[in-house]
């Protein structure tokens, strides 16, 4: 792990000029993600739809100028969704059962059913990717980054929705505030852990 010195960071939120570089950081973060990687096993299949799940999973924050990454370098990013936005959840399925290996399928569609079941019934934002570059992981940016979205979301008092994909990512959103939901895990499925945060 590198040392950073976090008070140099400087984070920009994201534009539409900024996709492919935003893309790029999450590609190479999210190849040690245990549900990524347990959608996506092998890596040919992980690097040829990566960007159509980031696609289909977190919109297109770019226009809407709802996410931010560190400029200094493409450290990480983070994107969300506001309360103004809903996902297209029909079309994202369509493309996870499209794209995973046919043995994964039945798996996967019950996977991302049981996390519909979390999801808030009134408006809320949806946070949808945190990736750090494996190089600098553990090195407090994910915090930093999240506390960067976190105060636009504060600003707003609006209600944050998130899966956590790890016990350490859990453990990191918990003490920014979440509150663990449940836990999802489905046959070979890795636990997810659904989360919210409640308006400050």
């Amino acid at each position: 792990m590198q040392t950073v010195s976090r008070e140099n960071e400087s984070v920009k939120i994201v534009t539409p000029e900024d996709r492919s570089r935003v893309s790029a950081v999450l590609t190479t973060a999210f190849t040690m993600c245990p549900l990524l990687r347990w959608l996506y096993p092998e890596p040919h299949r992980y690097l040829r739809h990566f960007g159509g799940f980031l696609n289909c999973y977190a919109g297109d924050p770019y226009t809407d100028r709802s996410g931010a990454y560190f400029d200094n370098g493409d450290k990480g990013a983070l994107l969300w969704l506001t309360d103004k936005v809903q996902r297209d959840d029909a079309s994202m399925m369509k493309f996870l059962l499209g794209s995973v290996p046919e043995y994964r399928r039945s798996e996967t569609e019950r996977v991302f059913e049981e996390f519909g079941k979390f999801h808030p019934q009134e408006p809320h934002w949806y946070f949808t990717m945190l990736g750090i570059d494996p190089m600098l992981q553990r090195s407090g940016l994910g915090g930093l980054l999240y506390r960067h979205g976190l105060a636009i979301l504060d600003e707003a008092k609006g209600l944050a929705f998130t899966e956590a994909s790890s016990s350490d990512s859990a453990r990191l959103y918990e003490s920014l505030g979440w509150k663990v939901m449940g836990e999802v895990q489905v046959g070979s499925s890795p636990p997810v852990f659904p989360m919210l945060r409640e308006p400050r």
